[in-house]
């Protein structure tokens, strides 16, 4: 394993959906769930459809084994020196508002590209998490942790519940409440059992999606060794909404 010299990056298929509306997006993808030398599980509430369908098998981290190595370095970097790790996130960030400055509004963070960890809960320095300290960067993600919609978050820091095969009624609560639940389709509706669906694949600036309202995602083949057994076990599993 090698330290990485860079956590964020911007090269990859979402961040360009989202240039088109003048937004610039920084995206930090590590290695998900038990992927790691610990066996950690970095994202705790994901079911075996999310797993067997996950990001690190399709789009680019199905095509491209330095991408998985990398984003397996960075995690093992995580789990074995967290203070450093932080350390290099929060300095990342302070360089990126330099490189802004004066056009922050444009710019929007990531930090759970293919995880589900809770950095709201990560001090970095001066008692403060990462979004206490850049008030300024809008902070998105994706989320399978119900519990998190039940604190106060920071004002910076926007999350859209993942539906899975297992949690089809905490979706529809969450919905109730007005937070916003992504789904992945193997076609897009117009509803989905009473709520609007919109476009999520338009772009992935989640934080100017309107409230209450189902993220309808098409379902991302994956591309690596092994992927037609992957895509069978997604449709089969529930994890693909069929319509």
């Amino acid at each position: 394993m090698f330290t990485p010299t860079k956590l964020l990056t911007t090269k990859n298929f979402k961040t360009i959906k989202g240039e088109k509306y003048g937004y610039t997006t920084y995206i930090l993808y590590l290695a998900p769930a038990t992927q790691n030398s610990k066996g950690i599980n970095l994202c705790p509430n994901a079911s075996p459809g999310c797993a067997t369908a996950c990001l690190f098998t399709s789009g680019f981290g199905g095509m491209y084994e330095k991408v998985k190595i990398g984003r397996m370095n960075k995690t093992e970097w995580y789990l074995h020196d967290r203070n450093g790790f932080l350390a290099q996130l929060d300095k990342e960030l302070t360089a990126i508002e330099k490189r802004h400055a004066g056009n922050l509004k444009m710019l929007s963070i990531r930090l759970n590209g293919t995880t589900d960890i809770r950095y709201e809960k990560l001090i970095i320095r001066d008692e403060k998490n990462i979004f206490e300290l850049h008030p300024s960067i809008q902070f998105y993600d994706y989320t399978k942790n119900p519990k998190r919609f039940d604190i106060v978050l920071p004002s910076n820091y926007q999350l859209t519940f993942s539906r899975s095969e297992e949690n089809e009624e905490i979706c529809l609560n969450l919905l109730s409440r007005g937070f916003n639940v992504a789904m992945v389709f193997n076609k897009l509706p117009t509803r989905y059992k009473g709520f609007e669906v919109i476009n999520g694949d338009e772009n992935d600036l989640r934080f100017l999606d309107p409230k209450g309202v189902v993220v309808g995602l098409k379902y991302k083949y994956s591309t690596g060794k092994g992927g037609e057994i992957v895509n069978t076990d997604a449709f089969e599993s529930g994890f693909v909404i069929m319509n």
